[in-house]
């Protein structure tokens, strides 16, 4: 509490001293001038020497925006720009007295070290950007602005770069293609903005100065001229790939057969397999702002494994986008609403299309109900996508986004006990689809549309398995204020399944069918350079769900949040930044008969002077019930809790910098208690070597767990209509896990990666209670909670441990084609323990006990950029 009354006793007087004004936005316009390159060829070099560049003018005058915000910057940058029919060229001189911090990594990486970048709002819509970025080391970045505020590296293109150093300080020059750009048709402006990094000093030079604390990003860009006469360029890009596999896998119940599907594989011997694949890539400007992607048969085998986790909640884990394919134009599909609180209950009440579930796992051995006596011999990790098309730009003044997809259906090799192979169906064939449109309404507004769709493809309803049809959809509309300082988004979605496997969910919603639901959420937004506020509402009907093709934790929820913060942007005596958060969060079930949380939170942060980050917070749950527990809807009790949290980050500038989080929470009058401690170690003992190390520790004790479920009767689906008996216990859990990345750079196109992770976790419970309930759904008090007799109803305890590694070899042999070596490894083992309590050694020993499993996978992926 500390770190937040210092906080909460400085603003005050900061707040309070004389504030250094900036001029409206209005007198900080600038305009830059580009111009048609006439002369000879332009070498990518580095150096800004051929003729050609020297039609266009050398532009100048960067202010700071830190680390003293609105100085003139402490070293002079000049750029010019030029274009021609194909391309469009960047150049920029850096003088610096002192040698550049070139920190040499692969591409696409946000690192520490000086740079220079440029932003590029082709079509001046104000919300979208290209962002080009090349490191002193010659390393590139790029990436999307979208919304006007968000960011995403995963958006790629082929373009080429280069630095060199002279006796002044370091120039770059950028060659890039228009045809990775939507180039609307007579463009005459073109949002624009420069930015250098010099990393000795933190300081970031911009030559549209945008004061900190001020809304809106893209909106707040410069303007580019000289452009007239630049046009889109229509080439067909293709990206054929090979690629060959090895594979071990241990255990290995019998020799599988020979498969023809997205990888032709054939059989060594029971443990090892071989693999051929290959596929195409393709990209073609349909129109002058409309561009066609797709993919046939990909392969994202150079793909980092997903870090493992002990989930313990009654909710999914999610798990972020990695695939390239599915990473690029992501933003297209994310509607404006934005949740700024996290936690539990934060984060966003569902996602509409989530893309992790286009070429999703396969069922496990559980998942497919097989018999202790039935082995999977062979089956894919993940369901195989045929083939995928984005097509992705404007039409008149409308964005557009539609991605369609096709999975095939999926078999699985099962070793039957009398010793024969049977292949089993496990998924079915199924096409996916998501479109957005969103229309302007003048400068102030935005209206969209999204929808979804999942379709089985001739599925065998006989075969039970999941054949639903899921349709989901519905409007969004923004609207702003002139200078962005306040925004209200709302929205609404209905969702329709078909052919339902009828179900109950946990929290006791009964599914046939066919069922339906619906959501509506809304926001109110508003920030100025000194504050800012937000209201979050979501309400969600019980039968509402876009989980086939997006994600939600749950439905039949009313949600509200919200919060009010105070902060300094600019820098004083005390600190470059800060900022003291008050909020609360409401939670109930859709009728509001239960309420599933209620918390208040107090956070402050600091950015010092020194480049420390210091953030530290409260936040008391006052007591709720669980409606999710006991699987059925009835209610638990549960109790309030308060938690400490923070982190600490130091001075990122540093050869080793380090990284530290924790949570403490602590709930009564029964006892229970959170520990959560972590860090990151991040080391660059050399320019060109960089790692990180990360450390997770996870502790509870305390809650009230279901372990055994009442039997269901014949033909019922849940048991509320009567009485029954639960099953429950004290829960213990804790989970370890450490976490190793490194990347040696050999060059800007030649890296090795290296990652590995090892977990290991255990869950242990108590003293076994029986909660006695009557027909209906009256909440289970704990108080009310019988002990049992010493006999054990179940044994629930549980041990894990998981091993992953990856080492990846990436060349990029010649603009926009890659060459990639790749090592993969993971083990993993999950038993019931012999004896009770949690054994750290005992995890680590299941690495080499019977009925662990390892997966050994070596792959080389060659690919070729070729534009026609």
């Amino acid at each position: 509490m500390r770190a937040t009354l210092l906080l909460l006793a400085a603003a005050t007087p900061v707040l309070a001293q004389p504030r250094k004004e900036f001029p409206p936005e209005t007198d900080l316009v600038r305009v830059a001038h580009a111009a048609r390159r006439n002369g000879g060829a332009i070498q990518i070099d580095g150096r800004m020497d051929e003729e050609a560049w020297q039609a266009a003018p050398l532009q100048d005058g960067f202010r700071q925006a830190s680390p003293d915000e609105g100085e003139p910057a402490s070293v002079r940058t000049e750029f010019r720009v030029l274009w021609d029919d194909e391309y469009l060229y960047f150049g920029a001189n850096c003088d610096d007295p002192e040698a550049p911090t070139a920190t040499l990594s692969r591409r696409d990486r946000l690192i520490e070290g000086d740079s220079v970048q440029f932003d590029l709002d082709t079509t001046l819509d104000r919300r979208t950007a290209y962002h080009f970025q090349v490191y002193a080391a010659g390393q590139q970045l790029d990436a999307l602005h979208f919304n006007d505020v968000d960011f995403t590296t995963d958006w790629d293109a082929a373009w080429e770069s280069a630095v060199a150093r002279g006796p002044k300080g370091w120039s770059v020059e950028m060659k890039i293609p228009l045809r990775v750009m939507r180039i609307p048709e007579g463009a005459r402006l073109m949002g624009f903005n420069v930015y250098r990094i010099l990393s000795r000093r933190k300081e970031e030079d911009q030559w549209r100065f945008r004061p900190n604390g001020r809304a809106g990003d893209v909106s707040r860009f410069g303007l580019l001229d000289g452009i007239e006469g630049i046009h889109p360029v229509r080439e067909l890009e293709l990206r054929p790939y090979v690629g060959l596999k090895l594979l071990r896998n241990v255990p290995a119940y019998a020799k599988p057969r020979a498969e023809l599907g997205s990888c032709a594989t054939v059989a060594f011997d029971p443990q090892r397999q071989g693999g051929f694949c290959a596929g195409l890539d393709f990209r073609y400007n349909v129109a002058s702002d409309l561009a066609l992607v797709g993919t046939i048969n990909p392969d994202f085998g150079q793909v980092e494994a997903d870090q493992r986790v002990l989930n313990l909640s009654t909710f999914e884990t999610f798990f972020p986008e990695k695939r390239p394919f599915f990473l690029e134009g992501l933003d297209l599909f994310k509607t404006p609403l934005r949740v700024d609180i996290n936690g539990t209950y934060g984060g966003d009440a569902y996602q509409i299309f989530y893309s992790r579930r286009i070429g999703r796992g396969t069922p496990t051995h559980d998942d497919l109900d097989l018999s202790d006596e039935q082995k999977i011999v062979y089956q894919q990790p993940s369901v195989p996508v045929l083939a995928a098309i984005k097509m992705s730009g404007t039409v008149g003044t409308a964005s557009v986004g539609l991605l369609t997809a096709l999975e095939p259906q999926v078999t699985v090799q099962v070793l039957e006990p009398d010793g024969h192979l049977a292949d089993l169906r496990s998924l079915e064939a199924r096409s996916t689809s998501v479109g957005r449109v969103r229309q302007p309404l003048g400068d102030r507004g935005l209206l969209g549309f999204t929808a979804t769709s999942v379709n089985p493809i001739l599925a065998s309803p006989s075969l039970g398995l999941n054949h639903r049809h899921a349709h989901a959809g519905g409007p969004d509309l923004t609207f702003y204020s002139a200078d962005r300082s306040w925004d209200a988004t709302v929205q609404a979605l209905g969702s329709v399944l078909t052919g339902n496997i009828p179900e109950v969910l946990r929290d006791g919603t009964f599914r046939g069918e066919t069922s339906s639901g619906y959501a509506t959420s809304g926001r109110l937004h508003h920030s100025e350079e000194y504050w800012a506020s937000a209201i979050n509402w979501d309400l969600l009907s019980p039968r509402f769900t876009v989980n086939d093709l997006g994600f939600m934790p749950r439905a039949n929820m009313f949600r509200g949040m919200g919060y009010l913060a105070v902060r300094d942007p600019h820098p004083s005596a005390y600190w470059q930044s800060a900022q003291l958060l008050l909020g609360g969060r409401e939670v109930h079930d859709y009728r509001f008969t239960n309420r599933l949380n209620r918390d208040v939170f107090l956070e402050g942060w600091i950015n010092t002077k020194s480049f420390w980050f210091i953030d530290t917070g409260f936040d008391y749950f006052a007591p709720y019930v669980d409606d999710r527990e006991l699987e059925d809807g009835t209610p638990l009790e549960r109790q309030g809790q308060l938690q400490w949290y923070g982190s600490v980050a130091t001075d990122s500038r540093k050869p080793i910098q380090v990284q530290l989080y924790w949570t403490e929470g602590r709930s009564s009058p029964r006892f229970e208690r959170l520990n959560q401690l972590g860090g990151t170690l991040v080391l660059r003992p050399l320019p060109q070597l960089d790692g990180s190390l990360d450390f997770a520790y996870s502790e509870s004790a305390g809650t009230i767990r279901q372990i055994a479920t009442p039997a269901l009767l014949a033909g019922e689906l849940e048991p509320t209509r009567r009485a029954r008996s639960y099953i429950l216990a004290a829960q213990q859990a804790r989970s370890v896990s450490t976490t190793l990345r490194a990347t040696y750079s050999f060059t800007p196109y030649l890296t090795l990666q290296a990652y590995g992770q090892l977990f290991t976790a255990s869950v242990t419970y108590g003293r076994q209670l029986r909660a006695d309930v009557g027909p209906g759904r009256s909440t289970v008090k704990l108080d009310a909670l019988v002990p049992l007799a010493d006999e054990i109803v179940l044994d629930a305890d549980d041990r894990q441990v998981g091993l992953n590694l990856n080492i990846i070899l990436r060349w990029e042999w010649r603009t926009g084609s890659t060459l990639y070596l790749v090592y993969a490894h993971q083990s993993a083992n999950d038993v019931v323990p012999l004896r009770p309590g949690l054994d750290f050694a005992g995890e680590l020993g299941l690495l080499s006990a019977a009925g662990v499993s390892h997966g050994d996978t070596i792959l080389l992926k060659v690919d070729l950029l070729s534009a026609l």
